[in-house]
């Protein structure tokens, strides 16, 4: 299943590439993971002008998502979703229930 990208994470990430001057043509956000030093793996999120070369480019809403290989492999099925509690866009492991 690939990477799903819900209404409510369009809408944040449309607004912060406004926000942040990024053309959505060609830009868009930039999700790659980073180990922490606990031995965790974290993802971060930033906006970014074009994809890198390993990126893959998902396409959500008309939000280019660049999604680096170490994402992929951490989480094959994900969702981009918006955590309730503090308004920020997350990554978290797809519910195999649901479908979206």
């Amino acid at each position: 299943m690939p990477m799903q990208v819900t209404e409510e994470a369009v809408e944040v990430l449309r607004r912060s590439l406004e926000m942040g001057g990024v053309d959505p043509d060609r830009g868009g956000v930039r999700l790659h993971g980073a180990h922490g030093l606990g031995g965790g793996f974290d993802i971060q999120i930033e906006l970014a002008e074009a994809p890198l070369e390993a990126e893959s480019v998902v396409d959500a809403g008309g939000v280019r998502l660049f999604v680096s290989p170490e994402v992929t492999a951490a989480l094959p099925d994900s969702v981009v979703a918006v955590e309730p509690q503090h308004q920020t866009i997350v990554v978290r492991p797809a519910d195999p229930s649901s479908s979206q």
